[in-house]
């Protein structure tokens, strides 16, 4: 036969002793019932009319609910043991002919045997328990108290019965519970806790399941029992840690199974371990489960056992691509009242050196007076730079310009170049401390190829998440594969830089700490994908090992074993020293770029001036050498028409001749 448990319903079965009288049955009830705190009671017996009314009187009189049914084959169990209460009791007399049929609907119409129903079931006819105990689907959970009639008929001995698990081929127990008198009531001694003094399962099999992501090294049973490599798999062989334990402390053994994955919902049915617990096959999971809603349909959890804290590592960008490092330490407001101010000392020296040549008409003596324009646009600009020139104002009002201009350029420079300095000194600043700064920044992305990552964001609705999702991660026309890497391989990539990797952190810390340099490590940055999940070790649905596994396993937690476990599975975070600020800060090439891209521009506007220089004043001479050579032509034309026509002597032509070439 095989029997289950339906709801959080409580039974106690009562057998009233007919040839006693009711009064001691009641007793008896009022007493049990009392001590478990159940109010609503159901019947099964073979009384008569006489004997029903005065045991409903003497029970009514406790304020509890009374139903009475008549053992017979075809009764709807589940209606009649349906109540809105969390415990129910039972009254079952033994003693009637054919009670086991009771069992037999009980079972047939899928009620369970569990904490919802607490059963008693008093036996005056004989003092042996039935055989067919032995076949009755009972669990640990079992509340079953068996009452025998003693010799002096004013008194019961009470045995706890229960059965390991039947299902999984375990024995009947019977233990010793306490006794009941008319005189002294009922006495219990088990006052241990259930699960506690059930503890010992005698080598009792239980099926669990395991999840392995990663190939074993050197073999399967030795990879999940040493840590081996504890920064792969940490998650659940840490878990299974804590199952050894458990196992050890109840005495079964363990038939473990390796599963594919945690168990996802698909097409309305559940893969991986969660579809094994609802065919039957696994009792519990040595694996920890995180809280979804849909799970809560097919198992059931117990105690947190793991934080599971994945999220994006990656090394900060040393500069904002957004922005110049020339032109940061003065806000941009701040550079346009520069340039005003600059501009506006131009006019002032331009106006000084107007009113200098009125004033104080002397001949040109530098190229303040003879190019007034662009030597006064070269004095500003040397102010601002703090560079000096030879030429000045000769005059007061102007020299007062001068120095005003030059003393403004000091203390432009002292705050620019202290701002600079310091920006090298500290902290670099972080800008990218968001999933939204992620989204929008050039980093690329990584994903650890895990089963909860993909289905994170094939279940996510958070609009930054589908964001990342769609930029970074989904498959388009340049990206043609999509971008999940194993661990190694995301953390290697994440070290070059430029390349964010979405890892749990109790497998990216250990090899972090191993590859990466001191800087490489102050340089990481975590950001939340989504909040640090808890997850659980859980059992099947409406199993009767769930208290028994939630009870062992806060015994673990709390005596220190979880704890001692975590330091041997969790790598700590590697840790950027304290002296690491102090260090000197080097200046990279891409920082110092715009500097020489400036210095690029100068010269080769410079050498374009040159160049234009060059032509203009190569075309003058040109032009001046054609207009002497135009002269020289016109005077020897003259000549020689003078020598023709006789008006001249050759010592004269002569005379001339040398004076041209002179």
């Amino acid at each position: 036969m095989k029997f289950r448990r339906y709801s959080f319903v409580f039974f106690g079965l009562l057998l009233p002793t007919v040839t006693l009288g009711n009064g001691i049955l009641a007793k008896l009830t009022k007493d049990y019932f009392e001590n478990f705190i159940i109010t609503q009671i159901v019947v099964f017996g073979c009384w008569d009319l006489p004997q029903r009314l005065e045991f409903y009187r003497s029970v009514m009189q406790l304020k509890n609910r009374l139903t009475y049914v008549n053992i017979q084959p075809g009764l709807s169990m589940a209606k009649i043991l349906k109540v809105n209460y969390y415990k129910l009791g039972i009254v079952l007399d033994l003693d009637c002919p054919h009670s086991e049929i009771i069992f037999d609907q009980y079972w047939e119409q899928h009620l369970r045997h569990n904490e919802s129903y607490f059963w008693l079931m008093p036996m005056s006819k004989s003092t042996k328990i039935p055989n067919y105990f032995n076949q009755l689907p009972l669990n640990i959970a079992t509340e079953m108290t068996l009452a025998l009639l003693n010799n002096n008929n004013v008194s019961y001995t009470l045995y706890d019965i229960y059965n390991p698990s039947y299902r999984h081929g375990g024995k009947l127990n019977v233990t010793y519970m306490g006794h009941w008198s008319v005189k002294d009531g009922i006495k219990i001694e088990l006052t241990q806790y259930k699960y506690k003094r059930r503890g010992n399962l005698h080598g009792l099999v239980l099926n669990a399941s395991i999840v392995i992501d990663h190939p074993p090294v050197p073999d399967y049973i030795t990879y999940i029992h040493n840590p081996i490599n504890p920064h792969l798999d940490t998650m659940h062989r840490y878990n299974y840690a804590l199952t050894l334990q458990l196992r050890d402390y109840y005495n079964f053994t363990m038939n473990l199974s390796r599963g594919k994955t945690w168990g996802y919902l698909v097409n309305g049915t559940f893969n991986g371990i969660l579809g094994d617990m609802v065919k039957g096959i696994i009792d519990f999971g040595a694996t920890p489960f995180q809280y979804k809603p849909e799970r809560l349909d097919v198992c059931e959890y117990t105690v947190q056992t793991w934080l599971a804290r994945p999220c994006f590592i990656f090394r900060h960008p040393k500069k904002n691509d957004l922005s110049n490092p020339f032109l940061k330490p003065f806000e941009m407001d701040v550079w346009f009242w520069i340039a005003i101010f600059g501009f506006v000392n131009y006019l002032l020296l331009y106006m000084t050196s107007k009113i200098e040549k009125i004033l104080d008409p002397k001949p040109p003596i530098n190229t303040l007076d003879t190019h007034p324009a662009s030597e006064c646009a070269l004095i500003a600009s040397a102010a601002i730079c703090q560079q000096g020139l030879s030429d000045g104002p000769r005059i007061y009002s102007g020299r007062i310009v001068f120095m005003s201009l030059f003393l403004w350029g000091l203390l432009l420079y002292q705050f620019y170049s202290a701002s600079v300095v310091g920006s090298l000194l500290a902290k670099k600043p972080r800008w990218i401390n968001t999933l939204k700064d992620l989204a929008d920044s050039s980093i690329e992305i990584g994903i650890e190829d895990i089963a909860y990552n993909y289905d994170f964001f094939a279940t996510t609705s958070d609009p930054v998440a589908l964001q990342l999702y769609r930029e970074k991660i989904a498959v388009n026309k340049r990206r043609k594969k999509s971008p999940y890497f194993t661990v190694e391989e995301g953390i290697r990539k994440m070290q070059k830089g430029g390349f964010a990797f979405h890892v749990d952190v109790a497998s990216a810390y250990k090899i972090i700490e191993e590859t990466f340099e001191i800087d490489e490590i102050c340089d990481l940055v975590e950001i939340q994908l989504f909040p640090p999940k808890h997850t659980a070790t859980a059992t099947s649905r409406h199993s009767p090992f769930k208290k028994m596994v939630t009870y062992g396993m806060r015994q673990v937690v709390e005596h220190g074993m979880a704890k001692r476990l975590r330091n041997i599975w969790m790598h700590r975070r590697p840790e950027c020293p304290e002296s690491h600020s102090a260090d000197p800060v080097p200046v990279v090439l891409q920082e110092f770029s715009p500097a020489l891209f400036l210095l690029v521009c100068g010269i080769v506007c410079a050498l374009l001036a040159m160049f234009i220089e060059m032509h203009f004043i190569r075309r003058d001479r040109i032009k001046l050498m054609m207009s002497n050579d135009d002269d020289d032509d016109y005077r020897l034309d003259g000549e020689i028409n003078e020598n023709q026509a006789g008006k001249t002597t050759p010592s004269t032509l002569s005379l001339h001749s040398n004076t041209a070439e002179k």
